[in-house]
């Protein structure tokens, strides 16, 4: 009976450690640890050229009607929210009219090109296309 209540304990301790954890190493990446690559951004950059210019502008500034994807108020918007939430945007909205147009790899190199725009630093590895692996990384201002 001793043997019983002490695995009856120690399992929930375990199980605490994990939950207390595990949040806090998935949240643990920012824009600002560098979650893309230069090669990425450039594809980006001639994506966003071809599919998003004519309604945003080359200098990402918007037009009236779309907005600005760079400058203080795009950055506030996006402030404290993740680089998956920006991409779901994107993806389920984005061209207007025909949101599946684009494949998904092409929207995210998209968002690889507006961090690199709004000066994010480059890193050794691409964002990845899957949207749960892009809620890990916070989108945040630098401090």
């Amino acid at each position: 009976m001793t043997v019983s209540k002490i695995g009856f304990v120690a399992l929930p301790l375990v199980w605490m450690a994990l939950i207390t954890t595990t949040p806090d190493a998935a949240q643990s990446k920012s824009v600002v640890d560098g979650v893309y690559t230069e090669a990425q951004a450039k594809r980006g950059a001639d994506a966003y050229r071809k599919d998003c210019a004519s309604c945003h502008g080359e200098g990402l500034g918007g037009d009236g009607f779309a907005p600005a994807l760079a400058g203080s108020e795009f950055m506030g918007n996006w402030n404290g929210t993740t680089v998956g939430d920006l991409f779901e945007r994107i993806r389920l909205s984005m061209p207007p009219g025909a949101p599946g147009a684009l494949p998904a790899k092409d929207k995210v190199d998209i968002v690889a090109f507006l961090l690199q725009f709004s000066r994010f630093p480059t890193g050794q590895a691409e964002l990845p296309a899957q949207p749960g692996m892009l809620n890990d990384i916070k989108f945040e201002l630098p401090k």
